[in-house]
């Protein structure tokens, strides 16, 4: 009965969302569970299934970053990923997002919940940082078009005009990140 009511709930978000115009990896395709704005829903007990992208495959090789071996930006410049295979570690920062600040950050005196980062098969956490983790948050990024996906190892990564969405296929763990919302798994 709970999955058919996330069912239910999941494509009348989606409906609402094509009616009032999809936007630029920012706009959210759905309410996420565990975003925290005012007025939502409180976090299921289960986080959410994040599946991979099914976008068309783009090669790692033409993203690669000097601080974390591969990373892409969207075309927006408002959302960064990195795979750092070597490190086994992966993420997304972003720059403008409207969703209310992960529980978490009381302590952290730096910027919390702008980016997250997962560490060797872990869920994705928020990040407490105050540094650059990607040369790609310092203009030098390669774009990876709407519409594509890159995987590097275990983790895919996909940019859409919604979001993207990052999964490590080996743990399962997963990011969705948009301007509005996030989800992680």
């Amino acid at each position: 009965m709970i999955l058919r009511l996330l069912a239910v709930t999941l494509l009348t978000t989606l409906a609402l969302t094509a009616c009032s115009g999809g936007g630029q990896d920012g706009e959210p395709r759905s309410a996420s569970p565990t975003a925290t704005d005012p007025g939502s829903v409180e976090p299921s007990p289960t986080p959410p299934v994040i599946e991979a992208p099914t976008g068309a495959p783009a090669d790692p090789a033409q993203f690669p970053d000097a601080y974390s071996g591969h990373a892409f930006v969207t075309p927006t410049g408002n959302i960064v990923c990195w795979i750092d295979d070597a490190a086994d570690q992966w993420g997304c920062l972003i720059k403008d997002r409207t969703y209310a600040e992960p529980a978490g950050g009381e302590s952290c005196l730096q910027d919390f919940g702008r980016g997250f980062v997962s560490v060797q098969g872990s869920a994705p956490t928020p990040l407490c940082r105050g540094g650059v983790i990607s040369a790609a948050e310092t203009g030098g990024g390669v774009v990876l078009p709407y519409g594509q996906a890159i995987t590097v190892g275990e983790v895919i990564c996909g940019s859409e005009r919604d979001g993207v969405t990052c999964l490590d296929q080996a743990s399962g763990h997963g990011l969705f990140l948009s301007r509005a919302a996030y989800a992680v798994s």
